[in-house]
């Protein structure tokens, strides 16, 4: 009986670490495949941190939306921020909700801080995974397109009931995998 008990619990734990990592991937890749599409524009970035690992360090543009004066929030509270596309076709950052949002795009963020009326948000698209070899150059092409006065980059985020993946890093219009591999050809 004991044996049983015990083959048991080890065939569970065993289903547990398999099952475990496919439901994240699975998540992901059901956002990748049917959330809605919005483009950010980043801005500059600190230099790379070779402890963090291989990917590109990014940060959102307008990653902070008005406070509102009704709604009392506290700095790493989770709050859902509404998106809205602007002229050009980029997210905006409209509101900040505090319980989940029914038939309008969100993201769920953390509030960092507030200074004044504006709320500052981690936003949870902050890299972009590549392969390990080629991590580095898109680094260096990035951060020189993300310099005050020179910033045409932007990134394409999926997101799906408040689930926010990063699809594509682009530079000028152009893929960041691209330009890495035009970089390396001259």
């Amino acid at each position: 009986m004991k044996k049983r008990l015990i083959i048991w619990l080890f065939v569970a734990v065993c289903l547990i670490q398999v099952v475990t990592p496919l439901s994240m991937i699975m998540k992901r890749e059901d956002v990748l495949k049917n959330g809605q599409q919005f483009k950010f524009k980043t801005a500059p970035v600190d230099p790379y941190d070779a402890f963090r690992g291989r990917y590109v360090a990014l940060r959102i543009e307008n990653d902070y939306l008005p406070a509102g004066k009704e709604t009392k929030y506290t700095n790493g509270q989770t709050v859902y921020a509404l998106i809205s596309a602007d002229e050009q076709g980029f997210a905006v950052l409209v509101e900040a909700a505090t319980d989940r949002p029914q038939g309008k795009p969100y993201m769920q963020a953390k509030v960092r801080y507030i200074s004044s009326d504006k709320l500052y948000l981690d936003l949870p698209v902050d890299r972009y995974y590549m392969e390990e070899k080629v991590a580095p150059a898109a680094e260096k092409v990035y951060q020189q397109h993300s310099r005050p006065g020179k910033q045409d980059t932007y990134v394409t985020v999926r997101i799906k009931d408040g689930l926010a993946v990063v699809e594509g890093l682009y530079i000028a219009g152009q893929k960041i995998e691209d330009l890495v591999r035009q970089d390396k050809e001259k």
